[in-house]
């Protein structure tokens, strides 16, 4: 996706704290939170996350359960969706928050709107 460069660059900083023994001071904290199901696609977005050298601290299948409760907890200090809502909900908690425009429920919009012409 889009965000491959970035990430793949915030693992590489993971890993120098993890080289030198310190990956309790590690300041990066990585965190999954998907509204999928484990069993679902979630999964498969935890194993690109790796494969692109991201380590996940947390990983939380919310199987549909909002979102915003978890975020409120965690207070993450950017947040990146492929739902507007999601995106918009974040940036009024105060969270820097940027869409991400490849997601599932992009490709469904799009083939929603030219099988059904809206």
């Amino acid at each position: 996706g889009p965000l491959k460069g970035f990430l793949e660059a915030l693992g590489k900083l993971q890993k120098k704290f993890y080289a030198k023994g310190q990956r309790l001071d590690c300041p990066i904290r990585t965190y999954l939170v998907t509204a999928r199901s484990a069993a679902s696609s979630g999964i498969r977005a935890l194993k690109t996350l790796r494969a692109w050298g991201l380590e996940i601290d947390e990983a939380l299948f919310l199987a549909g359960a909002p979102k915003g409760p978890m975020l409120e907890k965690i207070r993450p200090h950017i947040y990146f969706d492929d739902q507007m809502f999601h995106v918009e909900g974040a940036a009024e908690m105060g969270t820097i928050a940027a869409h991400v425009p490849y997601g599932i429920a992009q490709k469904y919009n799009s083939q929603h709107k030219m099988s059904t012409g809206k």
